[in-house]
């Protein structure tokens, strides 16, 4: 069973104030690091959602021969990214869909092939990963959901279906707390990297 990825780097970073898909991880950018990540687990492809300076995160990704889909209206919020990328995703003949953000640089392909393992071997509608109780990202959509992604609409993400009952998702259990960090702010920017050593 096959899955494959969008990653989520088209947003405006409000809150952290500049476009933090620039920001420095190891010495690469933080979207790159975030596509590396991706490439180097079992996902069988990855496709980067693009909005904001479209032009110049295209350029940080260009040699790793990823389709980037611009998404024209991102300034709507997340919902129009992931509809954007569910529209790709629907286009091709996987399985499920992966969707990645771009600010949660402590993710890695172990993770993320753990996460792909845990939703193959029940196959849900939606697979989320749990972290002592909280709901936390990547979360992976069956292809025959994915549709329902593409008529989402301001800031939020896939889970305002689950309130309006369209789809139930099973919860899966990890013991992975940083799966809980994300970069929003420069305080969680600092801390993560601090953390990390990097």
């Amino acid at each position: 069973m096959t899955v494959a990825a969008i990653i989520l780097a088209a947003g405006l970073s409000r809150r952290l104030g500049r476009p933090k898909q620039f920001l420095d991880w190891g010495g690469v950018p933080l979207v790159r690091h975030s596509l590396l990540t991706a490439k180097h687990s079992m996902l069988s492809a990855v496709a980067v959602v693009v909005g904001h300076h479209a032009d110049a995160v295209c350029a940080i990704v260009a040699d790793l021969a990823v389709p980037c889909i611009e998404n024209t209206t991102y300034e709507s919020g997340q919902a129009s990214s992931v509809a954007c990328g569910a529209q790709w995703f629907l286009t091709q003949s996987y399985d499920a869909l992966m969707v990645l953000l771009c600010d949660q640089p402590l993710l890695t392909a172990a993770h993320i092939n753990a996460c792909i393992a845990a939703w193959q071997a029940t196959r849900p509608a939606v697979l989320i990963p749990q972290v002592a109780g909280q709901a936390t990202n990547p979360v992976i959509w069956s292809a025959a959901t994915v549709p329902l992604l593409t008529t989402l609409t301001g800031d939020q993400g896939g889970r305002v279906l689950f309130g309006a009952s369209k789809v139930s998702p099973q919860f899966w259990p990890i013991d992975s707390p940083e799966l809980l960090r994300d970069i929003d702010t420069d305080a969680d920017y600092a801390a993560l990297r601090a953390d990390a050593a990097i």
